[in-house]
């Protein structure tokens, strides 16, 4: 029989909180772990491992492992906390735990693990529609790959523990389910670094960065410091607060959906009186609040005619589309227009009223910014329908105010990212800043802080934090604009002064109308490069050229870059595009671009003395320059003249 070794107890260390709602954790009991610690989990390879749990106050605990045995001993809540020593990547191994009670883990690999968080894009699943999704989702058999998804949890103070969540074993049944953007970063380091791969998920959509960071870390910066300290001041009974909410939301929800009702007051139909309505003109980036109600009438020459349909682009997230008075569509639920067929015989010879039911449930902010018009499927357009539009907002009651306290600073941070701290990890993926665009400059400071907070709660150094630039949305403008996107990604571009940084470019595979581009596969693969080079050290291009600095030489202005790595090129071969110059006056045209070397020299005929360059410096730019390897340059401006959101 193998003896054990036993290793040196560690002090139990606890989680402080003011107030916790609804913990599982309120009293210790009986002997349990924390919930991350569980069939079929990865735990890191080649380091020490933090484990931990809960028993009876003042016991002594027993973590079994090969043949390794480490005690720990609980403290006044009943917490226990112990280090593993570091084993080689592989597996499955079992973890026994003995405290008055006996708990067994099995199917334990070590590899490496990441966390993977941020809003939608990252919690996107792989079953939601991204490129080729079905053959991804039939090859997904990856027993190796593990992922864990942490609830969506708010609470005003820190939590010691989670309230569900399990290890799943990437399978084509459960691939689905998991963040397609982690899976193409796991699947990529684990054929390349042919280690178990596990995946923390802590992800909600439409989130800001604050969310995610810690109470006194927010308190720290000026431009949190004030609302963080209204909540934490403030003498609020949360719980009540929460229950209220939800109420409104099941009412909000049910006003949404009853269609009958809203279609009650008639506006859908060719006889209702819209003289009092406002006009506004379509498309407008400008957005319409709570429940919108739009009326156009076009006249046609011949009427009846089948395969007529109605091409809206991104209209709204949830809407109802009549035409003289037959509803053609209806969707409650996150469903964007793109086309809506017209059944034959809807449509008639001369005028036809076109009305539309247009809300947006998340914000209840709807934006019309496409192209629209009405034709034959699969033919030209016979009408256009942009132009003047009636609209009104009173038709139907306001929807019931409702709070998105995933909003809350902190409040993500207490429910999601405070009960898995100290879980050993390789380094963590982000892929988050849109709902942060509004106030970009202040971003320049709260990301950073924000992984710096992490990663002195984690205590394991500068772990490698990779993430992923806002990628190219909306409809792209003829002329040089100021973009609350592009000083967003100015933002995370200056991130990387931080170490153990990386970052992700994506400026080239996103989509102008929808926010959740569905090309997956090259976020997951560029994140990977990243982490190739910044946590296992290889020799490889893993980013795009990054702007350095700026030679003014007469007319032209002389660009260099660092990672250029084997050259600078246009992508596919293509004259340069996306630059723009300004002179002292700071008016920004269009420039002539060419590639000299490792520099690029711009120009314009309109700027005689220029003083500044913009690159890709707009919410959907056409921008084209990469190094030869194929990774997109990062946006960037030399100025540093005042923006839209400082």
């Amino acid at each position: 029989m193998t003896s054990r070794r036993v290793l040196p107890a560690f002090l139990a260390i606890g989680t402080t909180a003011a107030l916790v709602l609804a913990s599982p954790v309120a009293e210790a009991a009986s002997l349990r772990l924390a919930r991350l610690f569980a069939d079929h989990m990865v735990l890191q390879r080649d380091q020490p491992v933090r484990v931990w749990g809960w028993a009876e106050p003042g016991q002594r605990v027993s973590v079994r492992i090969a043949d390794f045995d480490v005690p720990a001993m609980t403290g006044p809540t009943g917490r226990w906390q112990t280090l593993l020593p570091p084993f080689e990547a592989g597996g499955p191994r079992t973890l026994t735990v003995e405290a008055g009670a006996t708990v067994t883990v099995h199917d334990i690999l070590f590899g490496d693990v990441w966390l993977a968080s941020g809003q939608s894009n990252m919690e996107f699943k792989l079953g939601s529609g991204v490129v080729n999704g079905e053959q991804e989702i039939a090859e997904a058999d990856h027993p190796q790959i593990r992922f864990f998804t942490v609830p969506n949890v708010v609470s005003p103070a820190p939590r010691p523990e989670l309230e569900s969540g399990e290890w799943r074993i990437c399978s084509p049944e459960n691939a689905p389910e998991m963040s397609a953007v982690a899976y193409f970063f796991a699947r990529h380091l684990h054929r390349e670094e042919g280690v178990p791969i596990g995946i923390v998920d802590a992800t909600w959509g439409g989130t800001p960065a604050e969310a995610w960071t810690s109470a006194e870390m927010n308190l720290s910066l000026p431009h949190y410091r004030g609302p963080m300290t209204e909540i934490l001041d403030s003498d609020r009974d949360w719980q009540r607060e929460f229950d209220e909410n939800e109420a409104r939301g099941v009412a909000k929800w049910e006003q949404i959906e009853d269609l009958e009702k809203a279609t009650s007051y008639g506006a859908h139909r060719p006889d209702y009186d819209d003289g009092s309505w406002k006009t506004v003109e379509l498309p407008n980036q400008a957005p319409l609040s709570d429940f919108v109600w739009l009326r156009r009438t076009v006249a046609l020459e011949k009427g009846g005619e089948p395969g007529y349909r109605l091409r809206l682009g991104t209209f709204a997230n949830v809407s109802a589309v009549f035409v003289n008075g037959t509803q053609v569509y209806h969707k409650a639920g996150n469903a964007r227009i793109r086309e809506v067929q017209i059944p034959d015989g809807v449509l008639r010879r001369g005028d036809n009223l076109i009305a539309i039911r247009a809300l947006n449930d998340w914000n209840n902010e709807t934006y019309i910014d496409s192209p629209m018009d009405l034709g034959p499927e699969g033919g030209a357009p016979v009408v256009s329908l942009e132009g003047a539009w009636r609209f009104s907002s009173s038709v139907e009651p306001p929807m019931p105010e409702y709070v998105r306290y995933s909003h809350t600073p902190s409040f993500l941070y207490n429910g999601m990212i405070a009960p898995i701290e100290g879980y050993t990890l390789t380094g963590a993926i982000w892929y988050q800043g849109e709902s942060n665009a509004g106030e970009a400059h202040a971003y320049r400071t709260l990301f950073p802080a924000m992984i710096q907070d992490w990663r002195v709660r984690w205590r394991q150094g500068n772990w490698p934090f990779l993430f992923v630039q806002l990628a190219n949305w909306r409809a792209r403008k003829p002329q040089p604009a100021a973009s609350d996107w592009a000083e967003l990604r100015e933002a995370q571009l200056m991130t990387l002064a931080l170490p153990e940084t990386g970052m992700a470019v994506t400026i080239d595979i996103g989509e102008a109308d929808d926010i959740h581009p569905r090309n997956k596969q090259d976020v997951g693969k560029r994140l990977a490069l990243a982490a190739r080079k910044l946590a296992y050290g290889e020799d490889l291009v893993y980013s795009g050229p990054l702007y350095r600095s700026m030679e003014v030489r007469g007319s032209e202005v002389v660009l260099s870059f660092d990672l250029v790595e084997s050259g600078l090129a246009a992508r596919d071969g293509e004259t340069l595009t996306g630059f723009a110059v300004a002179g002292a006056d700071r008016q920004f045209a269009w420039a002539e671009a060419r590639i000299e070397g490792d520099q690029v020299v711009v120009r314009s005929d309109l700027v005689a003395a220029p003083v500044a360059v913009r690159y890709g410096w707009a919410d959907n730019p056409a921008c084209n320059l990469v190094n030869r390897e194929g990774l997109p340059a990062s946006p960037f401006r030399t100025d540093t003249w005042p923006g839209v959101t400082e």
